[in-house]
């Protein structure tokens, strides 16, 4: 068995404040601040969003371009922003209703719902759907896949280059999906069940669980193992990036990394 040691990179911090959400890609941190009005931390860009909802997520697109998306349980005409590097709205669009994930990739912006939208009403019905950068539905995980396995949340959501990976609760099947339409399904294994974050290197993914992080060779069909402790809120990172995971907290952001040792 592999030793595998955990390094923790504070990224970012701030005082006073509330940290809401955060995306790392390449060099690029971007920083989400709730204050009276929202703030973004780009780099070396202070941008003041000129809408104040819920609860908000926030991507990196490419250098010049980013994602807000909020998780907004009503019924509105839009809830998701494509905003460029001045601080101005490019493209908005409505993304659905209880949204539980974001991830996005060269293929599209992918979103995942909650039960409350997947029993709900519209588009999050689908579970999972994959829109353009202009809010166009390129991929609806119900209605376009064939016979996908059956999804009731969709809160586990890690793009990769051609499509995502997903482990959504009740059967706990880890999941990818190509946007080509191919659909390759792993049982996870119950010790990983519940967990509340997940990346995926190659053939081996990484869960998050009650403070602990978990190695599962998915690809080898290996049982899984602790890695290390992992303290606060993850969210894994696409499989190019220096730091598998991004750590959030109420004051500061964090990257993970695991190596060998």
């Amino acid at each position: 068995m592999k030793r595998m040691e955990m390094r923790v990179e504070t990224l970012f911090q701030t005082k006073g404040s509330r940290i809401v959400d955060a995306d790392l890609s390449g060099d690029e941190l971007i920083v989400l601040v709730d204050e009276e009005m929202p703030i973004v931390y780009w780099n070396d860009r202070t941008l003041r969003l000129p809408f104040h909802l819920s609860s908000l997520f926030i991507r990196l697109l490419d250098s010049k371009t980013f994602l807000v998306v909020d998780v907004t349980l009503e019924e509105t005409s839009v809830n998701a922003w494509v905003i460029n590097e001045q601080g101005n709205v490019i493209h908005a669009f409505h993304a659905g209703n209880a949204i539980g994930s974001v991830a996005v990739n060269d293929t599209g912006i992918w979103i995942g719902y909650v039960d409350e939208g997947v029993f709900g009403e519209g588009i999050s019905t689908e579970a999972l759907v994959c829109f353009s950068r202009t809010g166009k539905v390129l991929r609806r995980y119900h209605s376009d896949f064939l016979r996908p396995p059956t999804i009731v949340d969709c809160e586990l959501l890690q793009a990769d280059r051609t499509g995502v990976w997903l482990c959504p609760s009740i059967w706990y099947d880890l999941i990818h999906i190509d946007v080509t339409g191919q659909l390759n399904k792993y049982k996870t294994p119950k010790l990983l069940h519940d967990s509340s974050a997940l990346t995926i290197q190659g053939q081996v993914s990484y869960f998050v669980k009650d403070g602990m992080m978990y190695r599962w060779p998915f690809g080898e069909r290996k049982r899984p193992h602790v890695v290390a402790e992992c303290s606060g809120i993850a969210r894994g990172l696409g499989e190019r990036e220096t730091f598998h995971f991004i750590r959030i907290g109420d004051d500061e952001v964090c990257g993970i990394q695991i190596v060998d040792e």
